[in-house]
């Protein structure tokens, strides 16, 4: 392993240095100051089953587990991947993307289409009085190209055209994500970074109104045990409209057919506040499964909420010619 970094990944670093400096600072808040102040916020939510069910852990995962959500998976793909994922969301809100990644002319390129439908709602006037209903919801457009810079290190980046609507009121975005992946010298081990939702929102919902994109870093690890089927995972996520949080993720191998997955995330302060919990961590919180053929992965995910509603997520990979 020898030879000097290349330059995006030198700047790449930097930008992490600033969140993770920025965001110490503000983190001994009670209440994050920042709570509640981004728009766009269905872009924090992950569609992909396999990474949800193991507590959202994502800064490392590589090849077809985050193919199309991180950046930098799709850097050495050598054959066409189609992916689809569904959510079923809180009160009837379902949301998830179609995507299609492959090598062409030695560019490893991805095309994403995700949608979020937020269900029909009641239209009252200032009496309360009922005078129908109108729809909400979000769609974004995403482009993803990654690149093999050597063998022990993958870039990606991910350039999105986001919009968003309300009832007659529409808001549109243009966001990056940057990612990527370094493989030390150690068996099984993986270390990575994501940056998320880099970006301008260039139509507000109101004129004269300033929106916020929810930036967030997340860097993290991923180590295959040796001898084991076990994989553990954890990530360090770094919001611009939260405190930090924690995510811990296992993965168990049958015989890579067959994988199962749980995980937890730490709680921010205004949980702790909310549900009187006593500790960081509600134990494990996510849950699922997966099976590996040969052509096709399917994975589901089990996400559990006291408060609200379970949420239900699939996801399908099929490897075309």
């Amino acid at each position: 392993m020898t030879g000097r970094l290349p330059l995006s990944v030198h700047a790449f670093m930097i930008v992490i240095c600033y969140f993770l400096v920025a965001n110490n600072r503000v983190h001994a808040r009670s209440i994050n100051d920042a709570l509640g102040t981004t728009s766009f916020s269905w872009l924090k939510a992950i569609d992909d089953a396999e990474i949800s069910a193991a507590g959202e852990c994502l800064a490392a995962r590589d090849e077809k587990a985050a193919l199309l959500i991180h950046p930098a998976a799709v850097a050495g793909i050598t054959t066409g991947t189609a992916k689809l994922s569904y959510v079923s969301h809180y009160v009837d809100t379902q949301y998830g993307s179609v995507g299609f990644a492959r090598q062409i002319k030695k560019h490893c390129l991805g095309f994403r289409l995700t949608y979020v439908n937020y269900g029909e709602f009641t239209r009252t006037n200032k009496l309360g009085e009922k005078t129908g209903t109108f729809t909400a919801g979000d769609m974004g457009f995403s482009v993803n190209l990654g690149k093999q810079v050597r063998n022990d290190l993958k870039i990606g980046a991910t350039v999105s055209y986001l919009t968003s609507k309300l009832e007659d009121f529409t808001a549109q975005a243009v966001t990056a994500d940057l990612g990527l992946l370094f493989y030390p010298p150690f068996e099984g081990f993986t270390l990575g970074a994501v940056l998320t939702n880099l970006g301008k929102v260039t139509k507000s919902y109101s004129s004269g109104h300033n929106e916020i994109l929810p930036v967030t870093l997340t860097v993290g690890g991923r180590k295959k045990l040796v001898h084991s089927p076990f994989t553990l995972m954890v990530d360090v996520i770094f919001p611009n409209d939260n405190d930090i949080t924690y995510a811990l993720g296992l993965e168990a191998s049958v015989k890579n057919t067959l994988f199962l997955y749980t995980g937890t995330k730490s709680r921010n302060d205004i949980d702790i506040v909310n549900r009187k919990s006593e500790t960081d961590y509600s134990g494990f919180t996510t849950f699922g499964f997966g099976i590996a053929l040969d052509r096709v992965r399917f994975n589901y995910a089990y996400c559990p909420d006291e408060a609200l509603e379970d949420i239900h997520k699939i996801t399908l990979s099929v490897i075309t010619p």
